[in-house]
């Protein structure tokens, strides 16, 4: 047979586990199958932190040895199905369910150079059989092709630097090269290429603060050629391949949550279906007391090459040993024997007289005032010009900071301000009574001048000695309480109307007709005497009108009443000279009697009734100094409300 022969009975021979997947619809379809590695999933060398995307690790840096261990489990759902062509639904299910394992061991030295080794070993795999292919799930374990790698970092350091370079170099053995014989799992091994492979990389990897990031690409060498399709040979040899990484690192560098990705893709039919590969995963690891690295993931396939599963589930347990950087020695900045974390001078060595109150501090006087610590009270506050005799070293106090130090101030916590008490060493003068004359003029301390001052006697009111509100120089009765009226003759001579304290006493009732705020006309002269009272005394600026009925009849109608009867007689005043801004007008039915008329029976309780049936003339403005709600200004009469 000529040399041509062989090399076409080689390359029929050669069928491609990715083919399959593909294969040809119709009776006519013909493919061979040859042994050929169809996994997709590489996993990155032994203890890292990403399952495929590499993030390099190396020897400590000072000599010794760095070795890494540990095993994936790797599974995967549907990783080869045939369709009858690129992108219909699968026609049948080559290999539904697949698991390996891949032990691993890496060493690194010199802090640059790292070695590993990576053993996969198939456990199990599931399917069924197919009229286009003779692919199929093998059964028995199987080894598949071992992988020996070097890698050297270039530059940074990928968990320490933002950003490192690393060159990658891997071989791959088929485990015939090592005496192990796979054919006891069936005719044909899809596990392995079953001769020699190579793949180069370049990896880009940092860390920033909480992230990693990883970005690997590379060549793989594989001389392998399928026939899919009758009459047609098509390589699926030499890839280009790629990997990432980006992963958020937790919990003092134990913890590490992150996303992976990678695809593959024939350099002969670059991105073309069947021979593009592509998966995503997002996983997470944890490395436990920084020796023990566990980490589990899952993602889908993205395309539909052969060897891409519709689901890969991954579990990784390695040895990873972590060497964290001892805590720096305490130090002795000052060389006086006292380490820096006890030494409350860190930069002023303690000598020959240590301070017993801090430690590794001299004694001294820190605030500079002539009095050594060990005596000083104030220890940080000079004495200065003006020392306190009785706290040895600190300067007399001056709390309120108005130039009276605290020993002659008898008021400490306050100002004495512009105005000094005379009386009172350091304290500001007051105003007892509040009418703005001080206390050191006011020649009234404990009465208001009010809005009559009188000019003889600062901070005293005109006299009035009746207390009717109508000054004496101007009352016509000063000796008999009256309330203000315009014509002078009658000014503070008793009348229907009386000025007492926060109120103007009426001394006759306002009378409305019954249930009805309509007042009646036997109350004008009492009203037109309120009216006058108002006019005489400007100052009162505001007035309060106040309604109020008995208990008898319902609450609500009660409080209606009330307040339409306040109203009718802050509109007659309005209507006869007293200008309306001055007053208001507020009902309150039955909640504020003058007498209470609970247990009362008869006469009592019908004189309780009378006097709780009232108009009630308060003084708002200026602000009455007695309580208010004072002495009844009347009562408003007519027949209670129902």
């Amino acid at each position: 047979m000529s040399n041509s022969s062989h090399s076409s009975l080689r390359r029929s021979a050669i069928g491609l586990l990715a083919a399959a997947a593909v294969s040809v619809a119709g009776a006519s379809a013909e493919a061979q199958t040859a042994p050929y590695a169809f996994n997709r999933y590489e996993p990155a060398p032994a203890g890292e932190t990403f399952f495929a995307a590499q993030h390099p690790w190396y020897s400590p840096g000072d000599g010794s040895f760095g070795i890494r261990g540990g095993i994936v489990a790797d599974y995967a759902y549907r990783p080869l199905v045939a369709r009858p062509n690129p992108g219909e639904m699968a026609s049948s299910v080559l290999i539904e369910h697949m698991l390996l394992t891949h032990f691993q061991i890496g060493i690194g030295f010199i802090d640059r150079i790292n070695i590993h080794l990576n053993v996969p070993l198939a456990l199990l795999q599931t399917g069924q059989a197919s009229t286009m292919t003779s692919v199929g799930a093998f059964n028995g374990v199987a080894v598949g092709d071992m992988r020996l790698g070097g890698r050297v970092r270039i530059f940074g350091h990928a968990d320490t630097t933002p950003a490192s370079l690393h060159f990658g170099a891997n071989f791959l053995f088929n485990s015939g090269v090592f005496g192990i014989d796979n054919a006891n799992v069936g005719s044909f091994t899809n596990v392995s290429d079953n001769r020699f492979r190579g793949k180069f990389d370049l990896t880009f990897a940092g860390r920033a603060s909480v992230l990693r990031y990883s970005l690997s690409a590379g060549f793989h060498f594989r001389d392998v050629e399928t026939s899919f399709r009758q009459g047609v040979a098509n390589a699926a040899g030499h890839e280009i391949f790629a990997t990432a990484g980006l992963g958020i690192v937790l919990a003092n560098d134990r913890l590490t949550i992150g996303a992976e990705g990678w695809m593959s893709s024939g350099v002969s039919n670059f991105f073309q279906y069947p021979w593009t590969n592509a998966e995503v995963i997002g996983g997470i690891h944890y490395l436990i007391a920084d020796t023990i690295l566990v980490g589990a993931g899952a993602g889908p396939g993205l395309t539909q090459g052969a060897g891409t599963p519709t689901l890969r589930g991954l579990f990784h347990l390695a040895y990873a040993p972590v060497r964290r950087p001892a805590p720096a020695a305490p130090r002795d900045t000052d060389s006086d024997g006292v380490l820096d974390p006890d030494d409350q001078c860190v930069d002023v060595p303690q000598g020959d007289h240590p301070d017993p109150a801090r430690r590794g501090c001299p004694l001294g006087d820190r605030d500079r005032d002539g009095v050594l610590d060990p005596d000083d009270q104030c220890v940080d506050v000079p004495q200065g010009e003006h020392p306190d005799p009785a706290r040895r070293g600190c300067p007399l106090n001056d709390t309120d900071r108005d130039g009276v130090f605290d020993n002659e101030d008898q008021c400490v916590n306050e100002p004495q301000g512009e105005h000094p008490d005379p009386a009172r060493r350091g304290c500001p003068d007051g105003d007892a009574d509040s009418d703005g004359v001080l206390n050191a003029q006011d020649q009234c301390r404990d009465v208001p001048a009010g809005p009559r001052p009188d000019p003889a006697r600062a901070g005293c009111p005109i006299p009035d000695r009746d207390g009717d509100t109508v000054p004496d120089p101007t009352d016509h009765c000063p000796d008999q309480p009256g309330s203000p009226h315009p014509d002078p003759n009658r000014n503070g001579c008793p009348g229907l109307v009386r000025i007492q304290g926060c109120n103007i006493q009426i001394n006759s009732p306002v009378f409305f007709a019954t249930n009805r705020d309509r007042i009646l006309p036997r109350s004008f002269p009492v009203l037109q005497a309120v009216g006058d009272a108002l006019r005489a005394t400007p100052d009162v600026r505001r007035v309060s009108i106040e309604g109020h009925t008995d208990d008898v009849g319902d609450d609500a109608r009660n409080m209606d009443l009330s307040n339409r009867r306040a109203a009718s007689v802050q509109r007659w005043l309005a209507e006869h000279q007293v200008e309306p801004n001055r007053l208001e007008s507020h009902g309150f039915g039955e909640t504020r009697p003058l007498r209470p008329v609970d247990g009362l029976r008869g006469r009592a309780q019908r004189d309780a009734r009378s006097q709780n049936r009232r108009v009630d003339f308060r003084i708002v403005d200026p602000v009455c100094r007695e309580a208010a709600g004072g002495a009844a200004g009347g009562a408003a009469g007519g027949t209670p409300a129902p």
